[in-house]
């Protein structure tokens, strides 16, 4: 049996799973709705900036929540409870040490609204990992198939949630620095460790700069990244509406598919 650690991707064995007319409609039902969106999104810009009421957002771009437990060299830890030189697990099979723990708190009145976490259910997505619930900020990736998917492109309604936690006033985000940018493992499921893309974010900015001066630029990723705005989403969706026919869906599509079968293959357990 194949170990999460075995190889760069806990999913690949299943990346060449033939496509489905169940894929096929559901694709193309989230075609039409992204179409429809659009048209609705048109038709409110139209309209005065008067009749528009706006809530405000409090936006994390890639953080994971507290709670969340990290494969260490010593078992799984909170990653809360983590600390700079400890070693976490990585996909490579190579133990590597925290360089840095990014730390931000985000709070809302109850009448104001927030983008929340995205939720990975339970065995979400490949019927293994994660282990237990994973709530990850939206634009956090997740490494499939040796590529890194932002985890909001991969949102299916079902085992995988948008703007979860919508009942906390309060919460807290972290992330992990290594010397380089890595796939570590989060509740069992290969995830980015930080980037340093934006390393101003954190709370504790400051204590970056104590330790290691200027943050410099962003680490070089170890995977490429696959993010795709609304006209790409909707081409991504016609390939798999088309791919029973003619599968030539791009490895996004291809992953995104998988995981929302193994959504159907859920609930119809």
């Amino acid at each position: 049996m194949d170990s999460p650690l075995d190889g760069r991707s806990s999913l690949t064995a299943c990346a060449n799973g033939k496509a489905t007319l169940t894929t096929s409609r559901r694709s193309f039902i989230a075609g039409w709705k992204l179409c429809a969106g659009v048209a609705l999104g048109l038709g409110l810009a139209s309209r005065s900036a008067s009749a528009q009421v706006l809530s405000p957002l409090k936006r994390i771009h890639h953080c994971l929540l507290a709670g969340t437990r990290i494969k260490t060299t010593k078992g799984d830890v909170c990653i809360e409870e983590l600390r700079i030189g400890d070693r976490v697990s990585t996909i490579s099979g190579e133990a590597k040490r925290i360089k840095f723990i990014g730390r931000r708190g985000v709070s809302r009145e109850p009448s104001e609204s927030w983008i929340g976490p995205v939720k990975i259910s339970r065995f979400a997505m490949d019927g293994k990992v994660p282990h237990s619930d994973l709530y990850v900020s939206p634009r956090h990736a997740i490494y499939i198939d040796s590529i890194l998917i932002p985890v909001k492109y991969l949102v299916n309604g079902v085992t995988i949630v948008a703007d979860a936690k919508q009942e906390a006033l309060s919460l807290t985000y972290f992330h992990i620095e290594l010397d380089t940018h890595e796939a570590i493992l989060a509740e069992g499921l290969a995830v980015e460790s930080f980037l340093r893309d934006n390393p101003h974010a954190f709370d504790n900015a400051d204590e970056y700069v104590r330790l290691y001066g200027s943050p410099g630029e962003p680490l070089t990723p170890f995977a490429p990244y696959v993010p795709y705005n609304g006209r790409q989403e909707l081409a991504s969706h016609i390939r798999s509406a088309l791919a029973p026919v003619y599968d030539f869906r791009k490895p996004i599509d291809r992953a995104r598919d998988r995981i929302a079968d193994q959504a159907d293959f859920a609930q119809a357990a």
